[in-house]
């Protein structure tokens, strides 16, 4: 079973990992085994059970990071490891991966999201994207330490400005198109836009984006942008060089909002 069974969950985790999916530990079940794919909001499973031969694609909701386990069946196949055939295998492979990519299964993702999403209240501020970026950039963790002794908290804007944007511009000039380092990038300025709060949103695309050269950013970061960062790019492309009023830090929760407003207003 192993040689046959690893094709089609490598193919299966290939299709999924395009959306983000990442592999969970595996699970046995009903004495046969399941390959579990997480993601921020559904998961999907293949499944084999050897008591009725039949191997089995389906998909829940995340709850608290973790499955919720109320697995509904999207397709479903005969299954014999000991005398399945390439050809079979091959449409098995098909199947599982049309039905992962196919466009009602990426709408039900989105919709999950912006269900999770909206039952629960965002965490990602911009000190969690300063610390994210600090995943990235390691000596960032040493400019908030001065940022928060001089001014007893970091600044939004002024922080990504002085901080954030020169390293990210020294990436982006020097690398390649869709190179790992811009993935990296992208993938996790995709991931604040979809995720975080007002003022990390409006951060991304108005500061960051805004700020970086906007030939090169088509080039070579774009592409790799979620649907939901390549339209607020978009978006806030039409807003540039207006000017965003600078923050006063007494009254930080409100200041990226404030600028957004402002600038829209005009």
């Amino acid at each position: 079973m192993a040689n046959t069974w690893d094709q089609i969950v490598e193919k299966v985790e290939e299709a999924l990992k395009k959306q983000n999916f990442t592999r969970a530990q595996d699970e046995a079940e009903e004495g046969g085994r399941s390959a579990v794919f997480t993601g921020e909001a559904l998961a999907y499973a293949v499944t084999f059970t050897p008591s009725t031969k039949r191997i089995e694609l389906r998909t829940c909701a995340m709850k608290e990071d973790a499955p919720d386990k109320q697995w509904k069946v999207l397709s479903s196949w005969l299954y014999d490891p000991a005398s399945e055939e390439e050809a079979d295998v091959e449409s098995i492979v098909n199947d599982f991966c049309d039905t992962v990519e196919g466009p009602k299964r990426v709408a039900a993702l989105q919709t999950a999201k912006k269900k999770r999403q909206k039952g629960e209240e965002s965490t990602q501020d911009p000190t969690f994207m300063f610390n994210r970026f600090a995943g990235i950039y390691p000596e960032i963790r040493a400019d908030l330490v001065d940022e928060r002794s001089t001014y007893g908290t970091a600044r939004p804007i002024a922080f990504t400005r002085a901080h954030i944007l020169p390293r990210v511009r020294e990436t982006l000039a020097g690398e390649r198109a869709e190179s790992p380092a811009l993935q990296k990038i992208a993938q996790l300025l995709s991931d604040l836009y979809e995720n975080g709060d007002f003022d990390v949103r409006a951060i991304v695309t108005m500061v960051l984006l805004n700020s970086l050269d906007e030939a090169v950013v088509k080039e070579k970061m774009e592409p790799m942008f979620s649907q939901d960062l390549k339209k607020g790019y978009k978006a806030g492309l039409k807003v540039r060089g207006k000017k965003i009023k600078p923050e006063k830090v007494k009254k930080q929760p409100r200041v990226v909002a404030e600028a957004l407003k402002n600038t829209q207003g005009k």
